[in-house]
């Protein structure tokens, strides 16, 4: 085969492989600000989940009262 007509093969090559790695750093930016669906419920079930804990943790501050209460309910 002629050595131009490789040459250019290879330069075509090259070009098509850096534009898809151009385009699979694009899509991995892009996936990277905008979370799915499963991510977004992950993150509000989180952010629950802490506070609830943090209401748990100001209801019952301290182990004495924890018990007054345990106390109380039976």
């Amino acid at each position: 085969m002629n050595p131009y007509y490789m040459d250019q093969m290879i330069k075509e090559r090259q070009r098509e492989t850096e534009a898809e790695a151009r385009r699979l750093r694009l899509v991995a930016i892009y996936d990277a600000h905008n979370p799915g669906l499963g991510d977004r419920l992950l993150l509000a079930l989180g952010d629950t989940l802490i506070r609830l804990g943090e209401h748990l943790k100001r209801r019952c501050e301290s182990p004495a009262e924890l018990e007054e209460e345990l106390c109380r309910e039976q």
